[in-house]
């Protein structure tokens, strides 16, 4: 299995690290902001993945399925024959199951753990392939060399939206080449239940905005994300305001991984680095317009995020519960 890794965001697979693909504004021209987050403003997260395993026969051509793969990491539906994209087996080296799982999850595994990567690239008409099918990047694989049992090596097979690799991972699976096992034959499995993800914004210190504008968002004093993890700020590629009309912030925990389904309106500023952005350059995301500022006559609360489209981790970088004031003190 070849070594080499094209792409910094495979090592990084669930974390919040990867680097923005399609970016379109933004400033850092040394201004501050009037708006100003900082890490006591940000929620705190726990997450943790249970991924199963399937032992197969070690050096066999393994016949590899997702017709069960119906619904993805946030129990969200998916479909298996329109939305797989690619099939990919990543090799960590001396990481046990459990240690993928925790490094996964909590964004720091090493781009040195990643010790081989092939993938598929489905045809949208089948639901199986078999493990010669995958390449690295079109150069194909010698099966008995590169899918052996070794106590060295843990293999993870992606079921995959997209063709970056390591990006938009729906399901997942472990598996084992095990001697005694005569098994060829992987089925992917529903995500649903994979993922354990619980948030905290009851407790966080709300960000003061005016009623008024201008609004220009300023994250540069922020630290660390949600998981306690440095912030890597070239992963963020767009700030998101959101009103939720009618809800508390125990509910919107509840529904954390649900944000963009539950909200009433939603704001985006993209980005094309920088650590300022200006709601002014905020688009609604259902057609809505131009930002028209926090006024509201509904109940609700309003979040503000800051997002990585290209992250495997569902969940914002940032996320702040927003107080509108008259003055912004």
């Amino acid at each position: 299995m070849h070594r080499a890794l094209p792409h910094a965001c495979l090592a990084l697979l669930l974390s919040s690290g990867c680097e923005s693909t399609e970016p379109t504004g933004s400033s850092d021209d040394g201004v501050r902001g009037n708006v100003l987050l900082r890490d006591e403003h940000n929620y705190e997260s726990t997450s943790s993945l249970s991924i199963p395993t399937i032992e197969t026969a070690p050096e066999a051509d393994l016949e590899i399925c997702w017709p069960d793969a119906t619904t993805d990491i946030r129990c969200h539906d998916v479909a298996p024959e329109g939305d797989i994209d690619t099939v990919a087996l990543l090799r960590f080296l001396h990481l046990e199951e459990d240690d993928v799982e925790v490094e996964l999850t909590s964004g720091e595994l090493k781009q040195s753990e990643v010790d081989g990567y092939l993938e598929y690239l489905t045809d949208h008409e089948s639901t199986c392939a078999r493990l010669s099918s995958m390449t690295f990047f079109g150069t194909p694989i010698e099966i008995e060399e590169e899918y052996v049992e070794s106590e060295d090596h843990t293999y993870l097979l992606l079921f995959a939206t997209g063709t970056t690799p390591g990006v938009g991972a729906k399901t997942m699976v472990f598996v084992k080449p095990t001697a005694s096992s005569t098994n060829t034959r992987v089925d992917a499995v529903a995500g649903c239940g994979f993922l354990d993800f619980s948030a905290e914004l009851t407790e966080v210190e709300k960000v003061r905005v005016p009623e008024q504008g201008p609004w220009v968002i300023d994250w540069r004093d922020v630290t660390r994300d949600s998981l306690g993890n440095d912030i890597v700020f070239e992963s963020i590629d767009s700030v998101v305001v959101g009103f939720f009309e009618d809800m508390t912030l125990e509910e919107i925990e509840a529904q954390i991984l649900d944000l963009e389904l539950i909200a009433t309106s939603m704001w985006e500023v993209k980005l094309e680095g920088g650590r300022t952005a200006d709601l002014a350059d905020a688009r609604g995301r259902d057609g809505e317009g131009s930002f028209p500022g926090f006024s509201r006559d509904q109940e609700g609360v309003w979040m503000l995020a800051l997002m990585c489209s290209t992250c495997q981790n569902p969940s914002p970088i940032v996320l702040a519960v927003v107080e509108p004031t008259a003055d912004g003190s």
